[in-house]
């Protein structure tokens, strides 16, 4: 077995209905589908100095930040420790020139950290998109994809550096990129459909220099 190199994914925040409890959870299928695509799954914790802690012991080959919960200004699921962890990463990655993949809340955090505005967008939740664009063009996943999220990025906020990817049929944009930066961000879930996620991460190879 080839060397596998380590991918940090970040957990949603949930409160324990009945419980004075706060637990970090991650769908399963982010497990078994990086490990599927050759790649160590390490869920971060939501407090931001162990995270630190745990990129600088581990030293990721991606840092994916996942979906679940409201990004900042977006809703009333307010996830302080989740957003101060992901903004931590961010920097972590930046400064270390890792790759960066955001999905679906991820994106958005991806995109207000860049200095993107998220706008609501409507027909996106529970819904399936056909994708156009360039990223539709050279993956070899499925065209379709699933989506779930009332946010979305407004084009013209894109910073210089920043291209758009792929949109859905109604012009929304589904994913967003900057190569310098080896970060991509995309508003479905690839997780969640067999063949989706190893063909996200095939086209993240493509961001190595």
């Amino acid at each position: 077995m080839s060397e596998r190199r380590v991918a940090l994914v970040t957990q949603r925040s949930d409160r324990v209905p009945g419980r004075p409890e706060v637990r970090d959870g991650l769908e399963d299928s982010w497990a078994s589908g990086l490990w599927k695509a050759g790649w160590v799954p390490f869920p971060v914790v939501n407090v931001a100095a162990a995270a630190e802690a745990q990129f600088e012991a581990l030293r990721p080959g991606l840092v994916i930040l996942s979906g679940g919960n409201d990004a900042p200004g977006t809703g009333p699921d307010l996830v302080p420790a989740r957003d101060e962890t992901e903004s931590v990463l961010l920097s972590l990655a930046t400064r270390t020139r890792t790759p960066v993949l955001g999905v679906c809340r991820g994106a958005q955090m991806l995109a207000l950290a860049a200095g993107m505005r998220l706008v609501p967008v409507e027909g996106h939740v529970r819904a399936r998109h056909r994708l156009t664009g360039p990223l539709a063009r050279e993956w070899r996943g499925p065209a379709e994809v699933a989506s779930f999220h009332h946010w979305g990025v407004a084009e013209d906020s894109l910073p210089d550096g920043w291209d758009v990817l792929a949109r859905s049929e109604d012009g929304a944009v589904e994913a967003f990129a900057n190569r310098e930066r080896r970060s991509l961000g995309i508003l479905w879930h690839p997780e969640r459909e067999p063949r989706h996620l190893p063909a996200v991460l095939e086209v993240m190879e493509t961001y190595e220099p």
